[in-house]
């Protein structure tokens, strides 16, 4: 299957976007060298600088003039790196994550060879804000030695440990081998380097597996120990060994500030990804077009459809969110009136106009926006589809097969989940927001407008106090969800509750034409979540010793149904509620 048209598609969600690139490199002039450097007989710049420029002016001004071709100059700016050494300077150095491109040297200090702490440093300062980075270290030192030594800068350690005495016996093991076989210990140590450090790290809980096995990157670690005699038991620890013994040869960089959730290439087209950044890398003696570098990179990662599309939703709103925010302050009468009710309204009422406010701003934004989204996903399903099948396609994209009976299950219950839940957002409890109380859970269906706090009547006030009273239908967990039928009978939801996805009947799922189990609930505080939580306390009527007794019990907000779906359920309870009872007997 061809997959050329894919490349284009990533170039135009993340190069395209590009307007600015900021140069960090030692080697490179700054605006005040040039300004106060002469001209040669050749016209040459003269500098009393002692870095290497001068010597290869036409090499730099190739590499500047790549970025500012016809039809899309870019803002390239050009920092030395002298001001940027370690810790609390780094963190002063702001420019350096205000641009969409960085391109950084390697080695910044040159009385450090092969030292690229500084270098390390500014990713890690870049990976920390807000924004999705590009960056690629351009280098002429080794680019494996360059990958690694970033990809390590990037993480904490591994907290892979061995006992004392298990040191002590390998080492021993070792030794004896060495006598009997000399060479091996050198043989040993030099099978495990970044290659396999960096996998077994990837592949934590298989690389060990992997290894026993025969595969690769451990082929050569295996057979080194055949070859040695050593016994199949010791292998494992054999292994951590070296692995541990590699790691202590790596600088890290141990903050709880390191991502979690690092990815990196195994291939040759080497890159590094976070949530907040991306690095490629790029060899300076090639003198290669670093937008097609990036770009190579980004295409070997091969980022999934949606992320694309997240990635133009970004650029789109970067470039023509003005125009829309035109379109948006159109109704000019309104927007006059929408903020003459926040400046009116009492503190409590205030928090809920303004959150109504703020989501009509956004969606009348995002509305005038997503028309270039939508034309971007349908050019890329088109090319798509005259480039493969549709199921080759989506296993190629997404590394799964959905021809497989267990994948598709997931696959459906996770879309069943997104498209009837979501997480829980608010300040107050509001109409579709599922509650955990002790080990049950509840769905609230009364109206929102029932639920903002500020709109409590009198009449409810001096009824309940402060305690907000809402219908709540309990739900009922479905035992074995991978075997549930009739999932289009609108009786059943998808939550997804600490990262699993659980099925819920809205009524008992045993009992098809049974009724929604109901009840009217207090809420605390006129239903106010504590503070950055969504926390709080429900009074509800229960059986007692000697009749009913009102039990306050902790409550807490695990997640929230789309309204669509909330507004669906609080139909079937009012159609149960109303229900006329015929008197007709028979079967």
């Amino acid at each position: 299957m061809k997959t050329e048209h894919y490349r284009e598609f990533i170039r135009e969600a993340f190069l395209d976007p590009i307007r600015s690139v900021l140069i960090v490199d030692d080697d490179y002039p700054t605006f005040d060298e040039i300004l106060n450097s002469a001209i040669d007989e050749e016209g040459r710049l003269q500098t009393d600088s002692q870095k290497s420029w001068p010597k290869n002016q036409k090499r730099i001004a190739s590499m500047i003039a790549s970025f500012r071709a016809p039809g899309k100059p870019l803002l390239v700016d050009i920092h030395d790196g002298k001001n940027v050494t370690f810790g609390a300077e780094v963190a002063s150095a702001a420019h350096l994550h205000q641009s969409d491109l960085l391109v950084i040297d390697f080695e910044l200090d040159k009385a450090r060879p092969r030292d690229g702490i500084r270098a390390i440093e500014i990713i890690r300062r870049v990976s920390e804000n807000n924004h999705f980075n590009l960056a690629v270290v351009h280098t002429i030192e080794d680019l494996n030695y360059v990958f690694y030594s970033v990809l390590a800068g990037m993480m904490n350690k591994s907290g892979e440990t061995l006992s004392k005495k298990k040191i002590e016996d390998i080492e021993e093991l070792i030794e004896q081998t060495e006598d009997k076989n000399e060479g091996f210990r050198k043989l040993l140590l030099d099978s495990i380097a970044g290659e396999q450090y960096f996998n077994a790290r990837k592949n934590k809980y298989t690389y060990i597996s992997e290894m026993h096995n025969g595969k690769e990157p451990y082929t050569h670690f295996k057979k080194i120990c055949e070859d040695g005699k050593i016994q199949k038991k010791f292998l494992t620890d054999i292994l951590k060994y070296l692995i541990i013994k590699f790691e202590n040869g790596l600088s890290f960089w141990e903050s709880e500030k390191a991502p979690s959730n690092l990815d990196w290439s195994d291939d040759n087209v080497q890159w590094i990804r976070s949530d907040s950044v991306f690095v490629a890398f790029s060899d300076k003696r090639k003198e290669e077009d670093l937008l097609e570098s990036v770009l190579a990179a980004l295409n070997e990662w091969s980022p999934q459809p949606a992320r694309l599309f997240l990635a133009k939703i970004r650029s789109v709103i970067d470039e023509f969110g003005v125009l829309a925010q035109g379109d948006a302050l159109e109704p000019k009468y309104a927007l006059a009136y929408w903020y003459s009710r926040l400046l009116d309204s009492n503190k409590q009422h205030q928090r809920w106009l303004i959150s109504e406010s703020v989501s009509r701003h956004s969606d009348h934004l995002l509305t005038s926006v997503l028309k270039k989204v939508d034309d971007f996903a349908l050019r890329l399903i088109g090319a798509e589809l005259e480039n493969g099948k549709p199921i080759d396609i989506s296993k190629l994209r997404h590394k799964m097969d959905l021809d497989d009976a267990d994948i598709i299950l997931k696959a459906q219950r996770e879309h069943n989940s997104i498209v009837c839940s979501k997480p829980p957002h608010g300040w107050h409890l509001a109409t579709g927001h599922v509650l955990q109380i002790n080990l049950e859970y509840w769905v609230c269906l009364s109206p929102l407008c029932d639920l903002v706090p500020s709109q409590m009547s009198m009449n409810l006030i001096r009824s309940f106090g402060e305690r907000l009273p809402f219908t709540a239908v309990k739900l009922h967990p479905v035992q074995n969800a991978d075997e549930l039928v009739g999932v289009q009978t609108n009786r059943f939801i998808f939550l997804k509750i600490n990262n699993e996805i659980k099925a819920f009947g809205f009524n008992n799922p045993e009992f098809p034409d049974s009724s929604p189990y109901w009840q009217t609930l207090f809420a605390e505080k006129r239903g106010v979540f504590e503070s950055d939580a969504f926390k709080l306390k429900i009074r509800r009527t229960v059986k007692g010793s000697r009749g009913l007794v009102a039990k306050v019990s902790d409550a807490v907000v695990v997640s929230q149904l789309r309204y669509e779906y909330a507004l669906n359920l609080m139909q079937k309870l009012s159609i149960s509620t109303t229900r006329v009872g015929l008197d007709f007997v028979g079967q």
